[in-house]
């Protein structure tokens, strides 16, 4: 089964995390439910008790995405403690991170240095020595679409150890499916293959 570890697909047929608003009135099989930087307001401490609220329920895997984003208005001290706030209740409800982080890379890490539960950096496209640093702080970094035509991050998925990835489409069209066969191509394995390594992944990011 192939498994679209982040994605924004309203379908109930679909296999994977659904990136849910507390606003939606939307229950897929499995949803992750967390403040995005970019929709931080005044009332971030209400948004955040929502997210704690829907975040209880059992389709809910993941609390994200939340992060740190260097391109939104927001103080990036006001993030932080936006960001803490969530993976407080991550921790509380002993679920992983799904982590959006735009150039504050070295902030993510510092933030996360004493988290124990699984921290997952979605669609991730960034050079090498920041997947090396990333993974050596005990990230799993999630690759989508930019694999398929980014030399460069093909090569960092090839030589990423198989126990540190998953894959995802996240808002785009392209197809789960699509996105696995370059992935299986890249690594020279079977798509089969694949589908095992990162079946194995989601139970110890999850427990299952």
């Amino acid at each position: 089964m192939q498994f679209d570890f982040h994605h924004h697909h309203k379908t109930t047929e679909y296999h994977g995390i659904y990136n849910k608003s507390t606003a939606e009135d939307f229950y897929p099989e499995f949803f992750s439910v967390g403040l995005h930087p970019q929709d931080i307001g005044s009332d971030w401490l209400v948004k955040v008790r929502d997210v704690h609220q829907s975040a209880m329920a059992q389709k809910c895997l993941s609390i994200g995405e939340c992060g740190l984003d260097a391109y939104v208005k927001t103080t990036l001290e006001e993030q932080i403690k936006v960001f803490k706030s969530q993976i407080s209740i991550a921790e509380e409800l002993n679920k992983p991170l799904t982590i959006h982080c735009v150039r504050r890379f070295n902030e993510v890490i510092q933030v996360c240095k004493d988290v124990r539960i699984p921290k997952i950096i979605h669609g991730f496209n960034k050079r090498e020595t920041i997947a090396v640093s990333l993974l050596k702080n005990g990230f799993y970094l999630s690759f989508g679409v930019s694999l398929l035509n980014n030399l460069s991050l093909q090569n960092i998925f090839r030589e990423i150890p198989q126990e540190m990835f998953v894959l995802e489409t996240d808002t785009s069209d392209i197809g789960i499916n699509t996105v696995y066969e370059k992935a299986a191509r890249i690594r020279n394995i079977s798509t089969e293959q694949l589908e095992n390594i990162v079946d194995n992944n989601l139970k110890t990011i999850f427990g299952w």
